[in-house]
């Protein structure tokens, strides 16, 4: 398989099988797992040098995530989204984050414009040196910091089960080409509205950023299925 290459996987302040499944998550997430592939315990087990129990445990807590499926007979399989899942997630991440920013607007504190003001300048430099983990895991801290700005807990725990979700959608659209610039191009104007209390664009912003991404996906969809 040779996917993984995490090296000495020992870490006293990890459980074993929590590091295997960041491992596993991380591999999905950059793509080095393709959508339907089917992963056993037996291959992990014989990279990583270590029992079937903690695999086992971190498989099966993947699959609790929605990234990995669970099918009769053929063990584990990384997850395929059709364009219902899809669309479905980005309806209800444009619902919540849409309600997020128009929060953050009336709540966000001076030190929290700043933050996500260097996460933007940091976007930059990742952007310049076409690093696109780096610049997807940006992107994703910059609308959790938006979502914990609109002072709502229960916001937060709602976003929180369709995450992982999102973050591959993500991945797979930054990885289209020049999507890394448009996402920073976007990402910018966010930010501005916000700072400049514009409630009406930072929604309207917010809104057509995530149908972009939506958009991206599905039409990668369609050509792997073969539809025009």
């Amino acid at each position: 398989m040779g996917k993984l290459q995490i090296g000495n996987i020992k870490d006293e302040r990890k459980y074993l099988r929590d590091i295997i499944f960041e491992k596993l998550q991380q591999a999905i997430f950059s793509g080095k797992f393709k959508s339907g592939e089917r992963i056993t315990e037996k291959e992990i087990t014989e990279e990583l040098k270590v029992s079937r129990t903690p695999v086992r445990e971190a498989l099966y807590r993947l699959a609790s995530t929605g990234l990995i499926k669970i099918i009769p007979h053929r063990g584990f399989v990384i997850s395929r989204w059709s364009s219902k899942e899809i669309k479905d997630v980005i309806e209800l991440r444009i619902a919540l984050e849409v309600f997020a920013v128009k929060l953050a607007i009336q709540r966000i504190l001076p030190n929290e414009i700043n933050e996500l003001k260097i996460l933007i300048a940091k976007m930059e430099k990742a952007v310049k040196k076409v690093d696109m983990m780096k610049a997807s895991h940006l992107n994703s801290l910059f609308h959790d910091k938006i979502i914990l700005a609109s002072k709502n807990k229960e916001l937060f725990e709602v976003m929180e089960p369709i995450k992982n979700k999102i973050h591959h959608f993500r991945i797979i659209s930054i990885f289209t080409p020049n999507r890394l610039e448009g996402s920073l191009k976007e990402h910018k104007a966010i930010f501005n509205a916000l700072k400049n209390k514009d409630d009406k664009s930072a929604q309207r912003l917010m809104a057509k950023h995530i149908q972009e991404v939506g958009s991206i996906i599905e039409k990668k969809i369609k050509e792997k299925e073969g539809i025009k």
